[in-house]
């Protein structure tokens, strides 16, 4: 890409290269700009924090750390203020601060603690532990928000099945664990404002997805994305889109073809909320919108049918990693 400065004609590149984190070596894709009439390399603050997130996305996912959001969401299923979870964790206010910021990574014992903690029946052990130091209505509530969270995992048991991986952010969900009210509404966002039919559908959230990570370095719903025949799909979208109607985020039609054959289309049926995504995030699903709204469903899958994700891993009908070929994306 080139783009015109006051001065001179500035190129984006990007190279396989190699970065260090805590003494250890990653691959990453280098981005960077260069000066086309002089060779002079430079980057800005988007660029380093999208290298960057490269090598910290891959040391997580190599020593299974939660990310930021997901260390959020394990203190706030509790219903508990981050300075108490910080004493319930035994760690120091502001270093945990820093981890729920995404400013610090936490280290791997403490990373384990923080998994442990996932599970209500641990979090209340370690509650036990340090029982003197919360008072008796606090006690309480953090008793009854267990017990919540227990239930609500029964529920998420199928879930898991639809996730497709081992309940850990990697390089095929876009180092995101999905959570499923934000996934509800974003497949809710296509469905309103597109109506599409399924296999559309499909390649909207993929795209979406896959440019998010290109900008970003990071997917929106943490889906993994398996290649078949038609192109890229999310793992058992069947049963996901069963459970979304089930629950009426949306509600899906079947059509008749002038030509013969069906389709299933899909239609928004409650408020899409965007407070579950960010102004980034946001942006990319419009682009990705109107980026394909005046094509047909046969052109958009001709389309995918370029990526390079999809031609290596179609014969074995394998996942796609993001971090492997959304910096190749070709279709936006």
């Amino acid at each position: 890409m080139k783009r015109l400065t006051k001065h001179a004609e500035v190129e984006l590149r990007r190279e396989l290269s190699e970065a260090k984190f805590r003494k250890e070596t990653f691959p990453i894709w280098r981005h960077y700009y260069v000066i086309t009439a002089t060779g002079e390399e430079y980057t800005n603050t988007k660029l380093d924090q999208l290298n960057e997130r490269q090598v910290h996305n891959q040391y997580r996912a190599k020593y299974h750390i939660p990310f930021p959001v997901e260390i959020e969401r394990i203190r706030k299923q509790y219903g508990i203020s981050a300075a108490k979870m910080s004493e319930v964790l035994d760690f120091g206010i502001n270093s945990y601060r820093l981890y729920e910021q995404g400013e610090m990574i936490p280290n791997p014992p403490h990373a384990k603690l923080i998994r442990l903690a996932d599970r209500p029946k641990m979090f209340w052990s370690f509650v036990e532990e340090k029982r003197a130091q919360f008072s008796p209505s606090l006690l309480k509530k953090m008793e009854a928000a267990v017990e919540q969270v227990k239930e609500t995992r029964k529920e998420e048991k199928v879930l898991d099945y639809i996730w497709n991986h081992d309940n850990e952010a990697n390089e095929f969900t876009g180092f995101v664990k999905p959570l499923f009210e934000k996934v509800a509404n974003f497949v809710l966002f296509f469905a309103q404002e597109a109506k599409p039919l399924k296999t559309r559908l499909n390649k909207l959230l993929f795209y979406c997805d896959f440019l998010h990570f290109k900008r970003n370095g990071f997917s929106i719903s943490g889906f993994n994305y398996r290649a078949i025949q038609m192109g890229p799909v999310p793992s058992h979208y069947h049963e996901l889109f069963g459970i979304l109607e089930s629950r009426e985020f949306v509600q899906i039609e079947e059509e008749l073809y002038e030509h013969g054959g069906t389709g299933e289309r899909f239609y928004g049926k409650m408020e899409f909320d965007p407070s579950l995504f960010t102004e980034e995030e946001l942006e990319t699903m419009s682009d990705i919108l109107h980026n394909f709204e005046d094509l047909r469903t046969r052109e958009i899958i001709e389309i995918s049918h370029t990526e390079e994700g999809w031609k290596a891993h179609k014969e074995q009908r394998e996942l796609i990693s993001y971090q492997a070929y959304a910096f190749d994306l070709r279709g936006v």
